[in-house]
């Protein structure tokens, strides 16, 4: 009697196997539906360097198309620095912004607002804009990076 209940399940589990086969193929799943399309996408890489002697950054404001995860909340202490990453596609531009609150001690003294942008093929340079600074702060900029100095 009990080589008949294994048999049963035996012949049950090889049904499941084939009926689950047919339900989920896992070659299906490395194919895109009809209605997908196949693009190559990156992200380039963003540095932001606090150089002064007694200033801290904190970030204040996030936006634009940023590299998943999106950029949490952080600081920046004195020779320190923080890393973001930037959609990056040949086929197009994408932009991100960030803006820092500049700290003395608790009193906030300025701020910076930083614009990262990637784009296509043929310049494939990213590079940083200040879009806006005040405080007692001055910057360089290079393609990936924003160096921020006491003025």
């Amino acid at each position: 009697m009990s080589f008949v209940n294994g048999g049963m399940i035996l012949v049950l589990f090889i049904l499941l196997v084939i009926v689950t086969s047919f339900v989920y193929s896992p070659s299906q799943r490395n194919n895109p539906q009809d209605n997908e399309s196949i693009t190559i996408q990156g992200s380039k890489g963003f540095n932001i360097y606090n150089r002064t002697a007694n200033f801290t950054l904190v970030s204040s404001s996030f936006d634009g198309e940023f590299e998943a995860p999106f950029p949490s909340a952080h600081i920046i202490l004195p020779n320190r620095s923080h890393h973001f990453e930037v959609i990056w596609n040949p086929f197009r531009t994408y932009t991100a912004y960030v803006t820092y609150n500049v700290l003395s001690e608790t009193d906030t003294v300025g701020n910076i607002r930083i614009k990262m942008s990637t784009t296509g093929p043929f310049d494939v340079r990213p590079s940083t804009e200040i879009q806006s600074i005040n405080g007692p702060i001055r910057y360089e900029n290079g393609g990936t990076y924003v160096t921020i100095f006491n003025s």
